[in-house]
């Protein structure tokens, strides 16, 4: 598994600052972060949630000046592609 992107959102999924480490688009991006909080547990701090192409992996993180009930740090991974 490689990191694809890495990402700080809304704990809706909404995007703040996203930063994507292999060409991938803003709309799919965009869609894996909006719908990894329907597929996760809630209640837990660290949790991931696996597909077959992809690992979605979140770390909410307890900063004094951003509420960690409002963001979340998401790191998206997925297999190494053969070049």
């Amino acid at each position: 598994m490689v990191l694809l992107a890495a990402a700080v959102c809304t704990k809706a999924g909404k995007a703040i600052v996203s930063r994507q480490f292999v060409e991938m688009t803003r709309t799919r991006i965009e869609g894996l972060l909006a719908a990894f909080p329907k597929l996760m547990n809630t209640g837990k701090q660290h949790t991931f949630v696996e597909t077959e192409s992809i690992r979605m992996s979140s770390v909410s993180f307890p900063y004094s000046f951003i509420p960690s009930s409002f963001c979340q740090v998401v790191f998206l991974s997925g297999p190494v592609l053969p070049f």
